[in-house]
């Protein structure tokens, strides 16, 4: 512990001097018996105990000019309770999400002779997790993308500036070399990330993956085995997919999710896509444990508490007759 506030003393000091000379030079009250004399071998002497009330006042300032002093912890070690989820966003980047969002809509506009710049999945899918990220307060959000391989954007994290920061610069030249859609590989590297980032003092009482894809899952490690085994570490799947309904293993693909105890939302534009995100987002809070190294940790209140504890008892003894000066 040490005190930030040392100067103080010049101030501090000279002010206990001039109380301790005032309270000193303070008149005292004197009882007169005629009878006194005469009494003389019957009466004790004076206990010391009668000056309790004054060691207690003179303590009572020493210990409050220790607490104006700013005593501090140089560096603390601190748990965090925090309210919220663990979520993992796994992003699909194979090609497939640069086709319209609204892909119907799109070729029936062409052959209308109606040309217009067309807003791709993936620009839809980020801006909706755009917009998701910045409601979650309190969250660790982490970010994964895959096409043939799965692979990690950001941590999990409640910075929300450095998340949001990545996410915008994903696109489709981020895994340019690739094209096929692995959705096993997203998942099983999202895990392999909150293994790595469980929390060792606190468990989390929910943890969601949120998969962003098109459902045409056609090559890596097989993707509902990664999805059982999400929910054997306690992951409640929600998938998002994007024109999916043409895909031959849909039906499959949302048994597994919604046998999992999580859900799959078809969406085929862009308000079907945030609508299905406004309904993740009433999901339950749960909670989990941080530590954090904190400097300069303030421990002025003990002192300033103790020294009103014992001004408090020295003014409530001066209330019984038998803690009263009288000489």
């Amino acid at each position: 512990m040490i005190f930030t506030r040392l100067d103080s003393l010049y101030i501090i000091l000279p002010l206990l001097l001039v109380f301790a000379f005032f309270r000193w030079r303070r008149r005292k009250s004197y009882l007169t018996l005629s009878m006194l004399p005469y009494l003389r071998n019957r009466i004790r002497p004076a206990s010391r105990f009668v000056y309790l009330p004054r060691m207690l006042e003179f303590f009572a300032l020493l210990v409050l000019a220790i607490a104006l002093l700013n005593p501090v912890q140089p560096l603390a070690e601190r748990t965090i309770v925090n309210k919220g989820l663990d979520i993992l966003l796994i992003l699909d980047l194979s090609w497939s999400m640069q086709e319209p969002i609204d892909l119907e809509g799109a070729l029936e506009r062409r052959r209308a002779g109606i040309t217009r710049k067309e807003v791709s999945r993936l620009e839809a899918v980020k801006e909706v997790m755009l917009g998701f990220v910045q409601k979650r307060h309190g969250d660790r959000i982490g970010l994964i993308v895959f096409s043939e391989n799965g692979y990690v954007v950001a941590p999990l994290t409640q910075d929300v500036a450095y998340l949001t920061n990545y996410l915008r610069m994903v696109d489709n030249k981020t895994l340019a070399s690739e094209g096929q859609t692995a959705i096993g590989e997203g998942i099983l590297t999202a895990l392999n990330l909150a293994e790595q980032q469980k929390q060792g003092s606190g468990k989390s009482l929910s943890k969601v993956m949120i998969v962003l894809t098109d459902g045409e899952n056609n090559t890596g490690r097989d993707v509902y085995a990664a999805i059982q085994k999400a929910a054997q570490t306690g992951f409640k799947i929600y998938f998002i997919g994007v024109e999916v309904r043409r895909a031959a293993e849909t039906p499959r693909l949302i048994a597994a999710v919604r046998t999992a105890g999580g859900n799959y939302y078809d969406v085929r534009d862009a308000e079907q896509l945030g609508k299905a995100y406004v309904e993740i987002d009433r999901l339950e809070k749960g909670t989990y444990l941080t530590k954090a190294q904190v400097a300069h940790v303030p421990r002025f209140h003990p002192f300033a508490f103790a020294s009103l504890a014992l001004l408090a008892v020295s003014i409530g003894l001066q209330a019984i007759p038998y803690f009263i000066e009288v000489s």
